[in-house]
């Protein structure tokens, strides 16, 4: 790649933090005009990144008017716990979510399911949310359990990515099946299509040829009816290259 390459890619990188960082402030600020508490609205500060909730307003609210001028009453707020100590203070909420590359017990094949929305041939890595209490390699054995009927033991964090649509924490695992739970069952939870053990070298000719965003086109060889991937800006496409690369095994 040349230098100008590689700076265009920087530029890239740096421009979509700046955007996924906006994209998720805007997003809370506008879901969470009112305090939690006692109902009445926020105020946004810190550039977005928190909201309070103050104790007077210049609003029309039913509350009781301490002062007067010609143009403007100051009207006294109702009395919110939120204003007590440090807790005056909102900030944006960041859901953690798990995203999975599940390599079955012997490492020959990587389990991949397809949603209904998906163009035709395409697959992803299992993902779900974290429920409260549960850790992270929890989630990842209750998620591929639920969405496919595989049963997970080794669970191994690989790497994370920021995903504001609306506040998603991604965070990619690499897992391996236990021996006797291979067998895919989607009768668990309607969210998947399809399911289906693929072989290492299927999903690593894929890589090379057939991934993409949902709406553009895959690569120039690929072939219609192959496997199709997510593009490489996603972790689901980065947890699928460390497996095809041998991050579980010793073979690359």
């Amino acid at each position: 790649m040349s230098t100008f390459g590689c700076l265009r890619m920087i530029i890239d990188i740096i421009l979509a933090a700046i955007f996924a960082e906006a994209r998720q402030l805007l997003d809370w600020n506008q879901r969470n005009p009112f305090c939690a508490q006692c109902g009445q609205p926020t105020l946004s500060t810190n550039a977005g990144f928190k909201r309070i909730c103050p104790p007077h307003d210049l609003a029309t609210l039913p509350t009781t008017a301490i002062s007067t001028t010609p143009h403007q009453t100051i009207n006294e707020r109702s009395s919110c716990a939120t204003r007590q100590g440090i807790s005056n203070i909102s900030f944006p909420r960041t859901d953690p979510t798990v995203i999975m590359a599940v390599v079955n017990h012997a490492g020959t094949h990587i389990l991949l399911g397809r949603n209904k929305r998906y163009p035709p041939f395409w697959f992803s890595a299992l993902a779900g949310f974290c429920e409260p209490a549960e850790s992270i390699e929890e989630a990842v054995r209750r998620e591929t359990y639920e969405e496919a009927g595989v049963k997970v033991a080794r669970v191994v964090i690989h790497s994370t990515q920021p995903w504001p649509y609306p506040a998603n924490l991604m965070i990619g695992a690499i897992a391996q099946s236990s021996p006797d739970g291979e067998v895919i069952d989607l009768g668990n939870d309607p969210e998947l299509e399809d399911a289906r053990w693929f072989p290492l070298d299927e999903v690593k000719e894929a890589m090379r040829v057939g991934t993409s965003g949902l709406d553009d086109a895959a690569g120039r060889e690929y072939k219609e009816g192959n496997l199709r991937l997510p593009p490489p800006t996603a972790i689901a496409n980065q947890l699928l290259k460390a497996v095809v690369e041998g991050y579980l095994t010793d073979s690359k």
